[in-house]
């Protein structure tokens, strides 16, 4: 595709997946694959109309259901635009951690059969520089995913945590990138 830039040189839109099982457990998620509460989907079902004015031409998303299940409700409110799943784009794998309580969760830690935070940054950078940018992309994945993000592109933590099925802007600017709620 001539002239075809990668993410990483471009903007897109993020948007975490809705509200999952784990969510309303209050249980560390990671990579297991969770599914959407109903309350979910219907976030999802919202994101995406609340996209509808930004001519989304293309969806890259997780393969945890949680992800791409919201993708999926996204892509409809849009017509049917379709969706590529990335691998790279789940969620971090928190071994021991994964259905304890979050207040287990240590940052920068990695517990027992994990994935340490460098290999976890790693995966996902490489996935802006894999995925060709069309003129408007949205990936769909995980808190953990957009906090990676947002501190590679933007240079440091975002304020708070990624919600549920929030649509967010990642756009680059003169000197960083400027990540802000649609």
């Amino acid at each position: 595709m001539h002239g075809v830039r990668p993410l990483i040189e471009s903007g897109f839109l993020f948007l975490r997946h809705g509200q999952s099982e784990s969510n309303v457990d209050g249980l560390i998620g990671g990579a297991t694959d969770y599914a959407l509460t109903e309350a979910g989907r219907e976030q999802a079902r919202a994101a995406g109309e609340r996209l509808l004015g930004h001519a989304i031409t293309a969806i890259y998303s997780s393969p945890l259901s949680r992800a791409f299940d919201t993708a999926q409700m996204v892509a409809e409110a849009m017509g049917g635009v379709t969706i590529e799943v990335y691998d790279d784009l789940r969620e971090r794998n928190l071994g021991v951690w994964e259905g304890q309580p979050v207040s287990v969760y240590e940052r920068d830690v990695t517990p027992d059969g994990g994935e340490s935070v460098q290999s976890f940054r790693q995966r996902v950078v490489a996935s802006l520089e894999k995925i060709a940018a069309p003129p408007t992309a949205l990936l769909v994945a995980h808190a953990g995913v957009f906090r990676i993000l947002h501190q590679h592109l933007a240079g440091g933590d975002y304020a708070g945590r990624a919600k549920n099925a929030h649509p967010m802007m990642f756009e680059p600017d003169a000197d960083a990138w400027r990540v802000d709620p649609l």
